[in-house]
């Protein structure tokens, strides 16, 4: 090997211009970029969320960056373990069932259809003709088909939002002209399948800019769907108010612009009496009264006596061929246990007052006998085991809403602390993150929340617990706080 050659595998390598580009962006966005470097090292549905933040970020002035992180968002998004955002059909002013807490850690959209909309949307400020990319690139997931026993519906809103600004801003003016727009249109139409996407499709069409002739095209697409998709009470009854509402407002919108309404009102029309006289849920029948409203509303706005097919609508007509169950909320509480905890809990908040009293003050709380009854309750919590045959996520939710009614309760200073340190033990070893991310995240964002309500420093004490608790999503979450 000669002089020369000895000499240049002795030098350093010379930095390649994407590591310069990497090593500037440490120096500049030294927060940020340890977020970033720390998304790497979670579930994929939690790398997208918390990509999404950085580049959401107004600290964030790198444009260039921004794309980047919008785009590796958007490929993680698509590993999500859930498919698609769920609701709750019903909650309690405590939540108390599983479905409750699982509707709210959907809440945090952590889902694949959410999490792509929101990089797609965050794209469209940036560039119009990626954002349309990445949303043609979204692989829309299959809806569910309920049951009655079913207490979550399908939530796709949003998307059906992004959906609107897409037509209305993404295509340049020669795709418009085109047509290319419409076709978009025409095959999202074609391609609904559930009566949760009737109400926000037929809100894109009201709202968009188009002309009657675009419109007429569109009409029959949508009074196909009307007649095409299935039969499914627990859907169709969750979204029957807002599906009414929009299906006016169309119908109003196509009038206004001299465009023949007749069949989409006879689609409806028929899709509200296929759907009354089927297989109908026990908790839906006579609920506020839905049916005669929507009936009342069709022969009002509607119905014509001169047209069989947009004959007005009668009650009596319209019973259902059978009444099958309700909605299995799967509570984590029998009666007597939540009450008797509940009483407990009442008891440290209030003192002898009950529900009725005012929360006691700090002062009233520093005494010998208020101190012994909460350690009772934090032994008690602390001794809390599942039972035998208990399914993981309820053992979960009890001993998790034990600890947040010891938050609420705790006054600052050491018992505070000890309950923060305890929650941040439970939720970093919980066997649950296994079996449901969603439902574990969505206990740390109410644990989060509770303690940002607390008094001297709570919240910074929450986060120095998280930071050094070991858990990849924990410490991600305690970094990304400032965001």
């Amino acid at each position: 090997m000669t002089a020369l050659s000895l000499a240049q595998s002795a030098a350093p390598a010379e930095q390649t211009p994407r590591s310069k580009i990497l090593e500037q962006r440490r120096k500049q966005y030294p927060e940020l970029s340890r977020i970033v470097d720390l998304a790497q090292a979670v579930p994929p549905e939690f790398s997208a969320s918390f990509l999404l933040r950085v580049a959401a970020s107004a600290r964030l002035r790198d444009q260039v960056w921004k794309k980047e992180l919008l785009e590796q968002a958007f490929q993680s998004a698509g590993l999500a373990q859930q498919p698609v955002r769920r609701k709750v059909i019903a909650a309690g002013w405590v939540a108390r069932s599983r479905a409750e807490v699982m509707s709210m850690g959907f809440e945090r959209l952590l889902d694949r259809l959410s999490l792509q909309s929101l990089a797609t949307s965050e794209m469209m400020q940036l560039d119009k003709a990626k954002a349309l990319e990445m949303f043609q690139a979204i692989s829309f997931p299959g809806l569910h088909q309920l049951h009655c026993e079913d207490a979550l519906v399908d939530h796709v809103a949003d998307y059906y939002d992004l959906l609107g600004r897409i037509i209305g801003s993404a295509f340049t003016p020669e795709e418009l002209r085109y047509g290319r727009h419409i076709e978009l249109l025409n095959y999202k139409i074609g391609s609904m399948d559930s009566p949760v996407q009737l109400a926000p499709m037929a809100k894109v069409l009201s709202s968009a800019v188009l002309s009657p002739e675009e419109l007429k095209a569109l009409t029959g697409s949508f009074a196909a769907a009307l007649e095409r998709i299935q039969n499914n009470d627990r859907s169709f009854s969750s979204v029957l108010p807002s599906t009414d509402e929009e299906l006016h407002r169309f119908v109003e919108v196509l009038k206004a612009k001299s465009v023949m309404p007749d069949a989409v009102i006879a689609a409806y029309r028929a899709y509200l009496v296929r759907n009354f006289t089927s297989n109908r849920c026990a908790d839906n029948v006579g609920k506020e009264d839905l049916l005669p409203t929507v009936v009342s509303s069709f022969n009002q706005g509607l119905a014509s006596d001169a047209n069989p097919n947009l004959a007005p609508l009668a009650s009596e007509e319209l019973q259902p061929a059978k009444i099958e169950g309700k909605a299995n909320l799967e509570p984590f509480f029998d009666e007597a246990e939540f009450h008797e905890g509940f009483r407990e809990f009442l008891d440290l908040w209030s003192g002898k007052d009950g529900l009725m009293g005012k929360p006691l003050t700090d002062e009233q709380k520093d005494t010998a006998e208020w101190r012994e009854r909460f350690d009772a309750f934090l032994r008690k919590v602390d001794e809390l085991k599942a039972g035998v045959g208990e399914p993981e996520y309820r053992y979960f939710y009890r001993k998790a809403t034990a600890l947040q009614a010891l938050l609420r309760v705790a006054p600052p200073g050491p018992e505070q602390d000890k309950v923060v340190r305890k929650f941040v033990a439970f939720l970093g070893s919980s066997n649950f993150q296994q079996e449901s991310l969603l439902e574990w995240y969505a206990q740390v964002e109410r644990t989060a929340s509770a303690i940002k309500e607390l008094k001297s420093g709570a919240y910074a004490k929450f986060l120095e617990e998280l930071e050094g608790s070991g858990h990849p999503v924990l410490i991600l979450y305690a970094a990304a706080a400032t965001l």
